[in-house]
């Protein structure tokens, strides 16, 4: 068995049964089929992947269909790509296309494809090591079809464009060089990197839509090394198409760095983590922006309202959470409810990376400690009272009942009440105190 009939046999044994199974069908259809992209490259490299990219060189939507049947999956088909992509039961997805070429009108615009030969299928693709493919029908199984040398690239670490307008016709791949050369440790082939260099100084990244732009950013901030991806960013002056205020000092280098040991940290403490990793760096990038700079970047990105709203917290002052997170002063289970309370876990991640910056460890240990408790104890807190619990005891909604079901809360938090009964006598009490001036403090 020859070295490239090999490379398969290193995918999960599910995997390998479905592309299997798959090329039968292929086979029974008389199409060639080929596992292409990525996943090949990182077969190369001995690395995990487990995106599941077909090629046929036929109708692709309507082979999908067929292995949707056979298979019993779901599928959406993109006509004017020609491309499907299936969900399996199991959640598995596995994107089916047309073997095609691609055609822009215009720098930066979505391609006109038209059907053609593997070979230029492959030479449409970004960089030499993602245009191999491993052949799925059962008398070529796993032979390796590599028109454009990407094998000897990855041997010599090296990123090559496939042609001079690669950047030009699709200036994503601008940042996906940088994601690529960041996480594989390679060097830019002596003609892409001066492509690159002049794609960087022209204006075409401006003419990307928001969500295109934003998907990039966002898999790029989610590499393992996310600020040395955003140093390479700043040396091709890439920032300034999110912001032109955006600056990345040393300040936020240094919180960026630590981001990802705090995604660790939350990992193991919590289970599910729920950290979009990708938005938790973009917070760390723009933690020392103005609130302008961080709504432009959002209005820029077309971020989601979920997303906006994590993001918008990186423009607040979090400096004072954090130093009371950090600060050996006692701080009760009511306060730190509501120091935390409403906070995303992409903030209280970035509130630990600053921490983390810091060095100070007592202070970096109470603040994971009192996030612990929050997390684990006090953020699921359900109050004894309601509203509609004190309208039954006479108050009537308004500031006042707001103030009263606030105070109970605080109360309960911190242990001083337990029950149902006790907090209606406290709730009485603290409407009187409420209604005729008095202090409200309860304690």
């Amino acid at each position: 068995m020859t070295r490239r009939r090999i490379l398969l046999k290193k995918l999960p044994v599910r995997f390998l049964r479905l592309l299997r199974q798959i090329g039968q069908l292929a086979d029974s259809q008389g199409l060639p089929l080929h596992l292409v992209g990525g996943v090949v490259r990182d077969q190369l490299l001995k690395r995990r992947n487990w995106d599941l990219d077909l090629t046929v060189d036929g109708d692709g939507p309507a082979f999908a269909r067929v292995v949707a049947r056979n298979l019993h999956a779901g599928v959406v088909v993109y006509d004017r790509f020609a491309t499907a992509r299936l969900t399996l039961p199991d959640g598995t997805k596995i994107d089916i296309a047309s073997t095609r070429r691609e055609s822009y009108a215009e720098p930066a615009a979505l391609p006109d494809v038209q059907p053609a030969s593997l070979a230029e299928d492959l030479y449409r693709r970004d960089f030499t090591i993602n245009a191999m493919a491993l052949r799925l029908n059962a008398e070529q199984w796993g032979e390796l079809y590599d028109p454009y040398g990407g094998e000897r690239d990855l041997r010599a670490r090296k990123l090559r464009v496939l042609h001079d307008r690669s950047f030009i016709d699709d200036p994503t791949r601008i940042f996906r060089a940088v994601r690529f050369a960041q996480r594989f440790g390679f060097r830019f082939e002596h003609a892409t990197a001066r492509l690159l260099e002049e794609a960087a100084r022209s204006n075409q990244i401006a003419r990307l839509s928001g969500p295109r732009l934003r998907n990039e950013i966002l898999l790029l901030l989610a590499e393992p090394n996310p600020s040395r991806t955003v140093a390479e960013l700043v040396r091709l002056n890439l920032l300034r198409f999110l912001h032109p205020r955006l600056r990345f000092g040393k300040g936020v280098a240094q919180v960026m760095e630590r981001v990802p040991m705090a995604i660790g940290w939350w990992t193991r403490s919590f289970t599910p983590p729920l950290i979009e990793t990708g938005v938790a760096m973009l917070m760390a990038l723009l933690h020392e922006s103005t609130m302008a700079v961080v709504d432009g970047v959002i209005s820029r990105l077309m971020l989601s309202g979920e997303q906006a709203q994590k993001v918008r917290w990186a423009g607040r002052p979090l400096c004072s959470i954090a130093r009371r997170l950090a600060s050996a002063k006692l701080i009760s289970p009511s306060s730190l409810h509501r120091l935390l309370i409403g906070l995303p876990n992409e903030t209280h991640l970035l509130v630990l990376a600053q921490a983390m910056a810091e060095k100070d460890r007592a202070g970096l240990a109470r603040t994971k400690k009192r996030l612990k408790v929050f997390v684990t104890q006090l953020r699921s807190h359900k109050p004894l009272l309601r509203g509609r619990d004190l309208m039954e005891i006479g108050l009537k909604s308004g500031p006042r009942l707001g103030k009263v079901l606030g105070l109970v809360a605080d109360a309960q938090l911190d242990g001083l009440i337990k029950t149902k009964p006790q907090a209606l006598v406290l709730a009485r009490r603290l409407a009187r105190n409420i209604h005729d001036g008095s202090s409200l403090n309860h304690r």
